[in-house]
């Protein structure tokens, strides 16, 4: 079947150098016709179609059809799950930066949850120098974003705003926006939120120490077997005391999280450390003074 070049929208946006995620969003919808929040069966075959059209004309054969089919599948079907979300479509759709737009998409459809790594991928995204928290500058760009996914029609140069809204996701005060603080505000699955319930219980100078202790081969990661022992000596090591059966419930939801496998330390190290700057008081008053700066 002949794609109709006039009334096809991915004819009439995929000459544009970049969508708009106004766009993206419209040819999301388009194609994801029952709002399932992945593309899959009869909507991804007609995106798909049309995609092969768009890229290598009308005179395509079966045969180029399903070789082509089968490339854009192996680039972008990253769980190779058969279907595509937003964020997988991304990749081959050039869309403006805004890089929580394929994740809101995700999360819109059906009251869908982020999974752990989704969100992760968001948090490491905007945590720039890796600290383990967002500072004002970092937190500025996430705000930002948020705001244009969101459709909320305000001047995303008004600092005075984003301060506000800063000291909005800032719940304790302490001039950074952590982990969880962010978690609160996104549709999270519930064993990642369960697994950030032991947070601040333990240092990352702490953690740093004792993982290399556990990392002998030096691959980065920790098994699942090697956890609850590693979570009992951490309590030794911070003083923090936990009885054998603490040790147990924040291995089990650690475990259940990862899924049971090979678990990295920088995702670990996120999940149960405080990474709050020592001096707070100090930190919280240069981060005010940063902001007042950018402000001026």
């Amino acid at each position: 079947m002949a794609l109709n070049r006039k009334s096809s929208i991915l004819c009439q946006l995929y000459e544009k150098k970049h969508f708009t995620s106004k766009e993206f969003r419209r040819l999301w919808d388009f194609y994801d016709k029952d709002g399932s929040g992945f593309l899959e069966y009869s909507e991804l075959e007609r995106f798909l179609r049309d995609l092969t059209e768009v890229t290598l004309g009308e005179d395509v054969d079966e045969a180029e059809y399903e070789k082509f089919k089968a490339k854009i599948m192996g680039l972008i079907d990253d769980n190779q799950n058969g279907k595509l979300e937003a964020k997988e479509l991304s990749k081959i759709i050039p869309t403006e930066e805004n890089f929580l737009l394929a994740y809101s998409i995700q999360s819109q459809n059906l009251g869908a949850h982020l999974s752990s790594q989704d969100f992760l991928e968001i948090w490491c995204h905007y945590d720039k120098d890796c600290s383990g928290y967002l500072d004002f500058t970092e937190a500025k760009d996430f705000m930002k974003d948020m705001l244009k996914v969101n459709s909320v029609k305000v001047d995303l140069n008004n600092v005075t705003y984003l301060d506000t809204f800063f000291k909005t996701f800032d719940t304790d005060d302490n001039g950074v926006i952590e982990i969880d603080e962010m978690a609160a505000i996104f549709p999270v699955e519930e064993r990642f939120t369960n697994a950030l319930k032991q947070r601040k219980r333990f240092t990352k100078e702490e953690f740093d120490r004792l993982f290399d202790q556990y990392d002998t081969n030096k691959s980065g990661m920790v098994t699942a077997k090697q956890l609850p022992k590693m979570i009992a000596d951490l309590s030794k090591i911070s003083k923090t005391n936990l009885n054998e059966k603490q040790v147990a419930e924040i291995s089990g939801r650690l475990i259940q999280m990862f899924g049971n496998k090979d678990i990295p330390r920088t995702e670990l190290s996120l999940v149960i450390c405080s990474s709050t700057p020592q001096h707070g008081v100090q930190f919280k008053r240069e981060m005010n003074e940063k902001r007042q700066s950018l402000m001026s």
